[in-house]
C-alpha cells in the first residue's frame, strides 16, 4: 500500500488491494475514494473504515 500526496489539490493517490484510488477528504470524518481506472466506481469511508483498511495513516498529515 502506498500513497502520493498532492499538496496543491489536497488529493491523495492510494493503492489498495492492487487497485489505484484517488482519496479526497469530504469532511473531518469522511473520505471519498474514486477508482483511477473507472471514475464511476466510488467508495465513501469514514475514519474507522480507513483505519481498518490501513489507509488512514497515509491520508492524514501530521503537522
Amino acid at each position: 500500500m502506498k500513497a502520493v500526496f498532492n499538496v496543491l489539490e489536497m488529493i491523495m493517490k492510494v493503492t489498495h488491494n492492487g487497485k489505484q484510488y484517488t482519496a479526497k477528504k469530504l469532511n473531518d470524518n469522511e473520505w471519498q475514494l474514486t477508482s483511477v481506472s473507472n471514475p464511476r466506481e466510488k467508495l465513501t469511508l469514514n475514519r474507522w473504515h480507513m483505519k481498518l483498511a490501513g489507509l488512514l495513516e497515509h491520508v492524514e498529515v501530521k503537522v
